[in-house]
């Protein structure tokens, strides 16, 4: 028989509808149709028509099918919905299922169709149906064949009609005149659930539970009802309807069934696959690495100028798909749910310091100031995932860098909220690059979906980090976000939750970074911007007085037009100049500066580019190397400062911390440890630790001063940090093995903000006897010197005594 219907079809495409049409008329149906693909079409439809069925394409240019729905669900329309899609795959059902969708088939299997439309319109006249059934309900008046029922507050039956006879099973000309509904429950939990509702509301409607028949069988029946009561406020009986939705269970639950099916399935194909990527992944950077090791090999040896070139195009494009290979593998390991976040203790300010350092080549490349902003309200000592923290950062800056063509890149992170245990923390990754057109940010979260086709011919890529970076923030407890305009740069955010982990003291951090420079004044000469708002803020935070300019020839009439004695004020003037300062050229602002306000308390510090240490020369007196490090501008102006008032200094290094003196074993006051660290603030602080344990300590700023001591004064522990300029720790302690030999054997213990298996195994491979991780905790300083000095240094420490 065919059965006429009326479809409306979300499609843009004619020659598809025509497709879906002619599958409708094979499987006996007889179909109208109006075909829209816009939002305006399609509600223009609803109000001019009815229909039996809606059918639509999930992706079209400027509708999709789920949003179809969507607008279908938020209508007053009841009607099955149909979604037909040409992509195959399983992510796809699953979306559609998740979003209401009453089934889905593929365009490839339109054969499919007419099995789909007749389930869910015979699954929809059940609805019709029901839905006028309990319409109907409301009025006793009505005879329908439904169960209506009196009983009394006991539950006994009082009154009813002869469908709840039918329902209940009992024989034909019989009567549940004695019956109480108790009785027939199935669940004695639900009867009671049902009869705390009724005391408690007076009403209760459409409560399913489940009744047994006098033959044994059960089915599910709805039940609506309300108290009556008497003057007195007591219940006099209940009354109410009951309606058998024994079949409509059953096709819920054959429904229910179904979708776990396709659910399940579903989900194991998407583990499969990406269980089959990762393998395939590592399978590919096995012999990648050797590629990209053997291009950077070949770049250090003596090569023509063609063979260079032919080198650096392995070596590139070798790094260009490692790059892929490793979004790739990430975007499985997340899919399939197999990344796990680490807990471990990490520091903010040396990762973020860190970060910058690394990019600072590709800054330096392209001419653009990349800049970095810590609030000094920020926890130091954090604990989380460091790794998978700076490898959102990285995606986030390198594309920052890779987007803009001139201007700056700024990196912000700042305290959002703190309670007991945890912190949230925002970071913002900002640049003034190409923008996103608007037509494509809402894709810009896509997997494998770049901004534009150009986009990634232009500068490469799979599209896959940002997609990585909200996910891994989604585990971190945080999301992402931006703001971006085309042709003006755009602003990279997000939040992530950590909890709070060991406190590292930062000088520049806190309130004692006040008292030592209350008599300095600065002046900040650059052209970015940024980076001259980035520099105030530290200043400003730290008391100092500070005036920021794009110009030499802006600070130098800035200077000459302060009143005679306006500098009479302040011990101290400082100018941090950039050294690509145009027109008369850094140097000679520098000297300019020092005439005008007198050489012998005006101090000027140049930023540069280059890595390498230079000394002070030609009005210049101090360098700082970009990107700026915040320690790294405390630390020079420390040092300024401490050439006319070294009080400040002293208390600022050598605040009370950690135990009392009292109580110090005298073998820690004999034990002679030597601290290796090239940042000046480590310095201070672990001087500070190793003093409030009593140890006798020595501090060098580097692996060459502290070889050094260590051959002059033989100390019988040296904290050796890792990651040190010219030499590192690694290099040193094999120094140091090498010149002792078989004669002597120094301690040496490793200092690293790393805090891996593999890291620690590195450390001791290298030749060091033990690990501490960054931060260091005062009593796993004192416990790992006390363990070693238990060791191999009792008889040497028992001689001194």
């Amino acid at each position: 028989m065919i059965q006429p219907i009326r479809v409306l079809l979300v499609e843009d495409s004619p020659d598809d509808a025509e497709l879906t049409m002619r599958a409708l008329r094979r499987g006996g149906f007889d179909p109208t149709y109006a075909r829209v693909d816009t939002p305006e079409a399609m509600r223009a439809a609803f109000a001019q028509g009815t229909w039996d069925l809606v059918i639509a394409d999930y992706s079209m240019p400027r509708f999709n099918g789920l949003a179809a729905l969507k607008m279908l669900r938020e209508s007053e329309l009841d009607l099955p919905f149909i979604l037909v899609s040409g992509a195959v795959g399983e992510d796809v059902a699953v979306e559609a299922m998740r979003c209401g969708a009453d089934d889905y088939v593929l365009k490839s299997n339109l054969a499919r169709l007419p099995l789909a439309a007749e389930r869910e319109l015979r699954d929809y006249q059940v609805r019709i149906e029901r839905n006028r059934a309990q319409a109907r309900y409301r009025s006793l008046a009505d005879r329908v064949p439904v169960g209506l029922f009196r009983i009394s507050a006991a539950g006994d039956l009082l009154e009813f009609n002869p469908p709840l006879i039918e329902m209940l099973g009992f024989p034909q000309g019989g009567s549940p005149r004695r019956l109480n509904l108790a009785e027939v429950c199935l669940r004695p939990d639900e009867r009671a659930r049902l009869k705390t509702i009724l005391d408690r509301e007076g009403v209760v409607k459409n409560f399913a539970m489940e009744l047994r028949r006098p033959d044994g069988s059960v089915i599910w029946c709805e039940q609506s009802a309300r108290a009556i009561y008497d003057a007195t406020g007591e219940i006099l009986h209940y009354e109410g309807v009951l309606v058998d939705i024994t079949s409509r269970k059953r096709a819920e639950e054959e429904a229910n069934r179904a979708r776990d099916k396709v659910r399940d399935l579903a989900l194991e194909t998407a583990r499969l696959r990406s269980e089959f990527l990762a393998s395939m992944s590592h399978e590919i950077r096995t012999p990648l690495v050797g590629i990209i090791g053997t291009g950077e090999l070949l770049s250090h040896s003596v090569l023509t100028l063609e063979q260079r070139r032919l080198t650096e195009i392995i070596r590139s494009s070798g790094e260009l798909l490692l790059t892929v290979v490793n979004d790739i593998l990430d975007f499985s390991k997340l899919a399939a749910g197999r990344v796990v976040l680490e807990k471990l203790d990490f520091d903010i300010v040396e990762l973020t310091e860190c970060l910058i350092d690394a990019f600072a080549a590709a800054a330096c490349a392209k001419n653009i100031e990349l800049a970095l902003h810590l609030d000094p309200n920020l926890p130091t000592g954090l604990k989380g995932d460091q790794n998978r923290l700076r490898q959102v950062l990285n995606n986030l800056v390198g594309n920052a860098i890779k987007f803009t063509d001139r201007g700056d890149v700024t990196v912000r992170a700042t305290r959002v909220d703190e309670n007991g245990d945890g912190v949230l923390v925002r970071f913002e990754v900002a640049d003034t690059g190409i923008g996103i057109p608007y037509a494509a940010q809402g894709r810009l979260f896509q997997p494998f979906v770049q901004a534009e086709g150009s986009t990634s011919r232009r500068f490469g890529g799979t599209g896959l980090g940002l997609v990585i970076a909200a996910k891994l923030l989604e585990q971190m407890g945080g999301e992402i976000g931006f703001e971006s305009t085309p042709g003006a740069g755009s602003n990279f955010h997000f939040t992530a939750r950590f909890a709070k982990g060991s406190e590292i003291a930062r000088p520049w951090m806190s309130a004692s970074a006040l008292s030592c420079f209350k008599t300095m004044r600065a002046i900040i000469i650059n052209e970015s911007p940024a980076l001259r708002r980035v520099i105030s803020d530290y200043l400003s935070s730290w008391g100092v007085e500070n005036a920021a300019v794009g110009s030499g020839a802006e600070a130098i009439a800035m200077l000459q037009r302060t009143p005679a004695g306006g500098h009479d004020q302040f011990t101290q003037f400082v100018a941090l100049l950039d050294e690509q300062t145009p027109a008369i050229g850094a140097h000679g602002v520098a000297r300019a500066i020092k005439d005008q306000c007198g050489s012998e308390r005006c101090k000027v510090i140049m930023l540069g580019t280059e890595r390498e240490a230079r000394p002070a020369a030609d009005g210049v007196d101090r360098w700082i190397t970009k990107p700026v490090r915040p320690s790294h501008l405390f630390s020079c102006l420390l040092e300024l400062c401490g050439n006319s008032d070294r009080g400040v200094i002293g208390k600022v290094a050598v605040a009370a911390s950690g135990p009392p003196a009292d109580g110090i074993p005298d073998w820690r006051r004999a034990m002679h440890v030597l601290l290796v660290d090239d940042n000046l603030v480590n310095r201070i602080i672990g001087a500070k630790q190793l003093s409030a344990l009593g140890f006798t300590a020595e501090i060098a700023d580097g692996a060459r001063q502290g070889l050094a001591l260590v051959a002059k004064d033989s100390p019988d522990i040296v904290l050796m940090d890792c990651e040190m300029p010219e030499m590192d720790g690694y290099e040193a302690v094999a120094e140091i093995r090498r010149r002792e030999g078989s004669v002597r054997h120094t301690v040496v213990i490793a200092l690293t903000a790393y805090a891996t298996a593999d890291d620690r195994a590195r450390c001791l491979d290298a030749g060091m006897d033990d690990y501490l991780s960054k931060p260091v905790k005062l009593d796993a300083l004192a416990a790992m010197l006390d363990r070693w000095r238990h060791g191999e240094l009792a008889p040497t420490v028992s001689s001194r005594l």
